[in-house]
């Protein structure tokens, strides 16, 4: 019997990203039955289950060994891969919500935990790089459930202003949510481009410097496999604003 591998997830997707692919192997095997089980809520069919299992370690791998991806917990980041996996596969839905209901797992419900943990720490991390008044204007609207005309008195603003105001604190919300999700880059080319990936995603740069990055990422491999995860996480996000409390 294999003595127990009880070197943590952090370490292994270092070693990883220095080329070692025995790490790849070691987290595969202690990840492998639990993703197996949270992918059987979705899929029946046994090999429906092995295709979103293989597919969603493939892709977490190569972001991994492209500099991306998970520092230090590789589950939570796996189970999100694996989300956006059946969102892309599934035809019964025109739309997959950031904070839908994720099916019982045998699992206990380990894995849901882990995900909208995952999922919170990005919002209130996105939320926290926004403005002093968006981020304002979204807590009392979003999280304190206030109307446009309750929140008016204490902002100095029309209720038609807090309207438009909390509009552009979403979307913007929703530009930092994505970049949030963007790794810092080694190459000094790749810095500017990635600063501004979550704006470009979400459509909001100027014609001049959307070419500017779009030219970049054409002609880069690594920045093609982050903007492939931003372009899956962008479908996810509801036509509001992420929730702020969960």
């Amino acid at each position: 019997m294999e003595p127990a591998d009880d070197e943590p997830d952090a370490a292994l997707l270092a070693a990883l990203r220095a080329g070692d692919l025995d790490a790849a192997g070691r987290l595969f095997r202690r990840h492998l039955e639990p993703l197996r089980r949270t992918a059987g809520a979705w899929a029946r069919q046994p090999a429906e289950r092995d295709d979103l299992v293989a597919e969603t370690f493939a892709r977490v791998f190569t972001i991994v060994r492209a500099g991306g991806g998970p520092q230090d917990e590789l589950r939570p980041y796996l189970v999100v891969t694996l989300r956006n996996l059946v969102a892309r596969w599934s035809r019964q839905r025109s739309r997959v919500e950031l904070w839908a209901t994720v099916p019982e797992a045998a699992a206990g419900g380990a894995d849901e935990l882990a995900l909208h943990r995952s999922n919170a720490r990005l919002v209130w991390s996105a939320y926290c790089t926004l403005p002093g008044r968006w981020r304002t204007v979204l807590w009392r609207t979003e999280a304190e459930g206030g109307t446009p005309t309750e929140v008016a008195p204490s902002l100095g603003l029309s209720p038609n202003s807090v309207s438009a105001l909390a509009m552009r604190a979403r979307e913007g919300l929703r530009q930092a949510y994505l970049q949030v999700q963007v790794p810092e880059a080694e190459d000094p080319g790749c810095r500017e481009p990635r600063r501004r990936m979550g704006a470009w995603i979400r459509g909001a740069l100027s014609p001049r410097r959307a070419a500017i990055v779009a030219e970049h990422v054409a002609g880069c491999p690594s920045c093609r496999l982050v903007t492939r995860g931003l372009v899956e996480a962008n479908r996810e996000l509801p036509g509001s604003a992420a929730r702020l409390t969960g």
